[in-house]
């Protein structure tokens, strides 16, 4: 696949995971969220996971890993969610830089 095909599956797929997914973020009363990863690049693929950054709301606790298997099932593939808190200090930079907001 060529870098112009790659570019079209990123522009087809990132609308319709965003939308996926923005409803159930708001559900669970996530206030601040992006993606970052290969669904923001040209490297996305059919078995490539998503990347999801978010503040959590105070006091979720084992609603933010409900939360992570219900975006897993509704895109029907793996979902690594990840807060701005506890990004890695190496990654922080190249992740905010790569961002896309969704909420």
């Amino acid at each position: 696949m060529g870098r112009e095909e790659r570019q079209n599956k990123k522009a087809n797929e990132l609308p319709k995971i965003k939308k996926k997914i923005i409803s159930i973020l708001k559900r669970h009363g996530i206030k601040k969220a992006g993606l970052f990863g290969s669904i923001t690049r040209d490297d996305f693929k059919k078995n490539s996971d998503v990347d999801v950054l978010v503040e959590p709301r105070k006091g979720m606790g084992l609603e933010f890993v409900e939360m992570g298997l219900e975006l897993e099932k509704e895109l029907g593939r793996k979902v690594d969610l990840v807060t701005y808190k506890y990004l890695s200090p190496y990654l922080k930079e190249n992740i905010l830089e790569s961002e896309v907001r969704i909420i």
